[in-house]
């Protein structure tokens, strides 16, 4: 089995809107609350351990070889929602940088099913400036992944849970495989069990030289 590797960013960013609202700077993250995500009840987690909680699940598509990151913590301010401008209808509308994830633990994943804790990581509160360019996040030091598990065990003293953007450095693993020239071959015996002679059949061998064992039910070899 051999490797290719082909190098290449992964970037996540949680979009409710079409693509046109990127960034014009690629390291700084708009305050918009569709440029983010945020959870404010908790759900059963990909991973049994972490039990009923705040998390996001990255799916990659592949397996990748992680290597670098940086983290966006949420960046939406407190906003409120009025009617006619009245003070007394004053509402507050969801998110606030308080809401931004604090301490998380990332779990990494080939599968999906089993999942092992890379490591633990505390966000800071993010500015709420639409120049706000996040901060590195851990490095993953080329281990193998193909789902990324952010989980979330405290924020910054809000009611919800939030993040702005991941991205991580990655190198694309290819797997080439060498075909087995004994897939199609068979090989019948018969009577089988024997006493004294039997009768060795082979089908579909490659042409060349095949060396053959034979062994009773105890595994002794019987005749070579």
């Amino acid at each position: 089995m051999s490797f290719r590797r082909k190098s290449l960013v992964i970037c996540f960013t949680i979009l409710y809107i079409s693509a046109l609202f990127s960034q014009a700077y690629p390291d700084r993250h708009s305050t918009n609350l569709s440029d983010g995500w945020l959870s404010c009840q908790t759900s059963a987690n990909p991973n049994p351990l972490r039990g009923n909680s705040h998390w996001i699940m990255y799916n990659l598509g592949d397996t990748y070889a992680l290597t670098t990151s940086k983290i966006w913590n949420f960046n939406t301010p407190a906003r409120v929602n009025s009617d006619n401008n009245g003070s007394w209808s004053l509402q507050p509308l969801p998110g606030k940088l308080e809401d931004g994830m604090k301490d998380i633990l990332i779990d990494l994943s080939t599968d999906g099913v089993t999942w092992k804790e890379h490591s633990r990581f505390t966000i800071p509160k993010a500015t709420g400036s639409s120049f706000y360019e996040g901060v590195f996040g851990p490095d993953f030091s080329g281990k193998t992944a193909r789902y990324v598990l952010i989980t979330a065990t405290s924020n910054h003293g809000g009611s919800c849970y939030g993040l702005g953007e991941l991205k991580i450095k990655s190198t694309a693993i290819t797997t080439t495989t060498t075909s087995d020239p004994l897939a199609d071959a068979i090989i019948s015996v018969y009577p089988n069990p024997f006493t004294d002679l039997t009768a060795l059949t082979l089908q579909n061998f490659p042409a060349g030289e095949v060396d053959i064992n034979i062994l009773d039910i105890t595994g002794k070899v019987i005749r070579i």
